[in-house]
């Protein structure tokens, strides 16, 4: 599947919806937003804590936006792919429905193809029976009224 690309805020997002989704779905781990050990521990005024945890919760509250938001982007994803397959399934077989009247044609083609084969000298064959058969009734009438017959050359 390809990467989907997210416009989020001013930063552009390479998205693998799959992957995406189980890591949207599991949440972020305890330690994802932990300090390095290397950073010095300490204590903080409390006005500065507060303005750090209230930043904290926005991020995480915007963190819980972006999941509800990705969840939904992969949900619409997932509903068109269904409908893409569905389509696709259609096409294949309305594909092996021409496919099949194409061979049917094809075999009745060959079917006439044989009976043409089979009845063109056979019509040949009357037209020369029948011209001999009107020559020779064109003849025995001549001789009936008495005039005489034409030679006919070839």
């Amino acid at each position: 599947m390809e990467p989907l690309f997210v416009e989020a805020g001013p930063i552009l997002m390479k998205v693998n919806t799959l992957q995406g989704k189980k890591m949207v779905e599991s949440g972020l781990q305890s330690g994802d937003f932990s300090l390095a050990q290397s950073w010095p521990s300490c204590p903080l005024p409390p006005a500065d804590l507060e303005i750090l945890q209230q930043k904290v919760a926005a991020v995480q509250q915007e963190l819980e936006d972006f999941k509800k938001e990705v969840l939904k982007a992969i949900h619409c994803l997932e509903n068109a792919f269904c409908g893409m397959n569905g389509a696709l399934a259609q096409q294949e077989e309305q594909a092996a429905r021409v496919k099949q009247r194409l061979r049917e044609e094809e075999d009745r083609g060959i079917v006439r193809n044989k009976v043409l084969t089979f009845l063109l000298p056979r019509e040949k064959q009357l037209r020369e029976h029948c011209k001999r058969l009107e020559c020779m009734l064109l003849g025995r009438s001549r001789k009936v009224l008495g005039h005489p017959r034409k030679i006919q050359t070839h």
